[in-house]
């Protein structure tokens, strides 16, 4: 029987996937097109609030199957696994859900760019991201060059990007690549917690919140109080509000009993 290379756990609300593919993760046609499948049923799903993806084996990713690139690589499946992606990509990051990385070992090129899609990143002190494409005469995929210059700003992007140095865990940490580094063997609890904690809320409240904070560096601020406003007049209509306004109440009434 044939081993899965891309596996989807839920529980409680959260997606747990998992990328089990050969040569450490690899996106070669084995992990991509299962992956592509699967996660197109995850974010259908309106049982799931909050999206884990990671890596089994002790790395997120190595990208590209370079077996199959160089005078091997079939341009058609190129065009097509890159647009699929991209696809992917875009929804993951510009979707209603919640997106968080666990990164281990080697994110590296197109491995790169999908950790970088997620809206929270964790990585473990064995983490190494590497933007290879420089050193393979090829661009940077997958969004990599926008998320990068996001996340740390041009001036650094331009530097990692053009030399496709390594950057380590405590680097990308200081550099803002990464939200926090967790000792490996605790990082999958930690980031399991972080996304039940998540789930736990309003999923129209995690879409809204995620939509605006992507929003915000694209507009002025005029314009983003003006939908700060709009978008809040429909959130104090919402029973998740009144509930946790009644909460908030009954919660310092008995602190003030006590």
């Amino acid at each position: 029987m044939e081993e899965e290379t891309f596996i989807v756990e839920k529980e409680g609300g959260v997606a747990r996937c998992t990328m089990s593919g050969p040569m450490m993760n690899a996106m070669g046609k084995s992990l991509l097109y299962p992956m592509l499948e699967k996660m197109r049923r995850v974010l259908d799903d309106e049982e799931v609030r909050v999206i884990v993806i990671r890596g089994e084996g002790g790395n997120f990713s190595v990208g590209a199957d370079l077996t199959i690139m160089g005078d091997k690589m079939d341009p058609v499946f190129m065009r097509d696994s890159m647009r699929d992606m991209g696809n992917l990509i875009y929804e993951l990051h510009e979707g209603p859900k919640p997106v968080i990385a666990e990164v281990d070992g080697w994110a590296v090129g197109g491995g790169f760019g999908l950790a970088m899609a997620s809206d929270i990143t964790y990585a473990t002190e064995r983490a190494r991201f590497y933007l290879s494409f420089v050193k393979l005469s090829i661009v940077p995929d997958f969004g990599s060059a926008y998320f990068l210059a996001h996340r740390v700003g041009l001036a650094q992007a331009k530097e990692l990007a053009l030399t496709g140095r390594v950057v380590e865990a405590e680097e990308a940490l200081r550099l803002g690549l990464v939200n926090k580094v967790v000792p490996h063997e605790e990082i999958a609890g930690e980031v399991m917690k972080l996304a039940r904690k998540m789930a736990g809320r309003s999923p129209n409240i995690l879409a809204m919140t995620k939509r605006m904070l992507n929003t915000g560096h694209q507009v002025d601020l005029k314009t983003m109080l003006e939908l700060e406003a709009h978008v809040q007049s429909l959130a104090v209509l919402a029973p998740e509000h009144h509930e946790d306004v009644k909460r908030f109440f009954e919660k310092s009434a008995g602190k003030e009993r006590g």
